[in-house]
């Protein structure tokens, strides 16, 4: 895991401010939990620190290092939806690989971290299924698996 800095971040859609002057660390291996009500901004600073949307004002850095213009792709980091977002006419397994093959790993490593996650989630007895055929929590539970697997910083 990385540390991430916001200073000072601030997003505004149009004339309406949503953030302000937002300053937080988050310390390597900390976990941080973000709680309001529907429409406080939660989502809107999930999506600047993942590289999704970016700030009208303020810096974000990753192991001190400014990301604030840097796309998603390149920033080492992974999201899970709520609505999970995974393929329905794909296999758990292949749900999983997807990402993998799209960068090109090699099927052996792309092995290797389905195994890994699968074991870690307890999905493994779901991977040849669909996700229509899971329960809500083991869907859940695979959307994470897509964001572990690509092993993010």
């Amino acid at each position: 895991m990385s540390q991430i800095t916001l200073t000072d971040v601030s997003r505004a859609f149009g004339k309406i401010g949503v953030l302000h002057d937002i300053n937080l660390d988050i310390l390597d291996g900390e976990l941080i939990v973000f709680v309001g009500p529907s429409g406080c901004g939660k989502s809107t600073l999930l999506r600047l620190i993942a590289g999704l949307d970016r700030p009208t004002g303020g810096a974000i850095a990753i192991d001190g290092k400014d990301v604030t213009t840097v796309p998603a792709a390149d920033r080492g980091l992974a999201m899970v939806f709520q609505s999970y977002a995974l393929y329905p006419h794909m296999s758990v397994r292949q749900n999983l690989a997807f990402g993998l093959e799209n960068a090109r790993m090699a099927r052996a490593e792309i092995d290797a971290r389905i195994a890994e996650a699968a074991r870690m989630l307890e999905i493994a007895p779901y991977l040849d299924r669909r996700p229509g055929q899971l329960s809500g929590g083991q869907r859940q539970r695979v959307a994470i698996g897509r964001a572990i697997v690509r092993n993010p910083t």
